[in-house]
């Protein structure tokens, strides 16, 4: 059987000491910066998109060197496939859309994803992978502390306009440091699939990290964002449920405990979200009425990719309220079949499906408590991720594509290619 590049390098650098060690050295410095750039990318989820997006690019170009030089290969999970089946159907309506431009932002979050199959191989071991989201969690400590503080700051700086009895939403709510809510819930629906898979994994570490845990559970709160609420809410139900935990049984209760115990601010915010009436809510039955008549109108390709602003009023009758924010429609089968029309969306639904029976297969095969805690992480940040996607595009943030791209992905993507990498390459000649 013919050697391959990187089998020929091993070879040689067996016979040659002196050259062993030089290739050695290269590549050993070549996949630790590939490593932490990665690492420090999925860090900053939390925090910033723009130093996230620029150490993820930097993880990318090491890798392709990498990959040109032979020192490591292009390697996928199989559900691969069917995420290239979903973007080839994208990209086809995409260039069938009226307008390439204003579809540039969905076509790049599919890159966005496409790009987390090629570089999470950098992550090379569960323990790697493990490591990486022990910084989110910790990253997540800063987000959390920022958010706490710009609430505290606000309800200080609007005291007297909450206490006229203004919307408390639009003067507390805040994305911490992302800015955006919306954002910020996204993230943080996938940061607390991996707290509690790991919470639950590791209960002898749960002294150590019960700040981080209670700092997050209180910046949830204080978020006043209702997705989160709801959506943390059933992944803590689903882990106890899994567990067959006693404490189950006292769930329905906790909902009462934080309405009590949460200031003034949070109760209205929970008060006025139960109401029918409420422009919040009313505002996402009409966009999933305005989404369908978009369907309807055309069932094959859509209206085109990021053109729904640009359309939405023009689906609504004279009479209707224009929402303050249209650019998507709160909903990501509604914003999926709207933009890319039915059979973009039955792809779609077909990969969520078999993407979460792969996640399952993982936890069933796991080694270790590690591997464990990987493959429930994914099926969490999974259930989390459509779930609020029940209330929100979350297919349309970046942030939140990368992080659940590396909770999803991880415990799918095998470590034995890179196995000749660590083993032989940096064996001692």
């Amino acid at each position: 059987m013919a050697s391959t590049p990187l089998q020929a390098e091993v070879k040689l650098a067996r016979e040659a000491p002196a050259a062993a060690r030089q290739f050695r050295s290269g590549t050993l410095r070549a996949a630790k910066v590939e490593r932490y750039a990665l690492t420090l990318s999925l860090a900053a989820v939390p925090i910033s998109i723009a130093v996230a997006e620029t150490l993820l690019a930097a993880a990318i170009v090491v890798r392709m060197f990498r990959c040109l030089r032979g020192e490591t290969r292009v390697h996928v999970p199989r559900i691969f496939r069917l995420w290239l089946a979903l973007a080839a159907a994208e990209i086809l309506v995409w260039l069938l859309s009226p307008s390439l431009r204003d579809g540039w932002g969905e076509i790049r979050h599919l890159l966005l994803v496409g790009s987390m199959f090629f570089i999470l191989p950098a992550l090379a071991t569960g323990s790697e992978r493990f490591e990486a989201w022990k910084a989110v969690f910790l990253s997540s400590v800063l987000g959390s502390l920022f958010l706490i503080g710009d609430f505290v700051s606000r309800l200080v700086t609007y005291r007297r306009e909450i206490a006229a009895g203004a919307d408390v939403s639009f003067y507390l709510r805040t994305g911490g440091l992302l800015n955006n809510w919306m954002v910020y819930g996204t993230v943080e629906v996938l940061i607390a699939a991996g707290l509690l898979s790991f919470w639950f994994a590791f209960p002898e570490q749960r002294r150590r990290w019960w700040p981080v845990m209670a700092l997050n559970a209180v910046a949830i709160m204080l978020s006043m964002t209702r997705t989160v609420w709801v959506v943390v809410f059933l992944l803590l139900a689903l882990e106890l449920w899994r567990k067959r935990s006693r404490w189950l049984l006292i769930l329905p209760l906790l909902p009462l405990g934080v309405y009590f115990a949460a200031p003034a601010a949070i109760q209205s915010r929970i008060k006025v979200s139960m109401q029918p009436a409420y422009f919040s809510n009313a505002e996402r039955i009409q966009m999933l009425q305005v989404g369908w008549r978009m369907v309807l109108e055309s069932p094959w390709v859509g209206i085109g990719p990021g053109r729904t602003e640009k359309l939405y009023r023009s689906y609504l009758e004279p009479s209707d309220p224009v929402p303050k924010y249209h650019g998507h429609l709160h909903n990501n089968l509604a914003q999926m079949a709207a933009q890319f029309g039915i059979p973009a969306t039955l792809f779609a639904l077909i990969f969520a499906a078999f993407l979460y029976r792969e996640l399952r297969r993982a936890a069933r095969l796991a080694q270790g408590r590690e591997q464990a805690f990987l493959a429930r992480a994914g099926q969490l940040a999974w259930i989390g991720f459509l779930a609020a996607g029940l209330f929100d595009y979350t297919y349309g943030h970046s942030l939140a594509l990368i992080l659940a791209a590396f909770a999803m992905l991880s415990p799918l993507i095998a470590a034995v290619p890179e196995s000749i990498t660590n083993s032989e390459i940096f064996k001692r000649p």
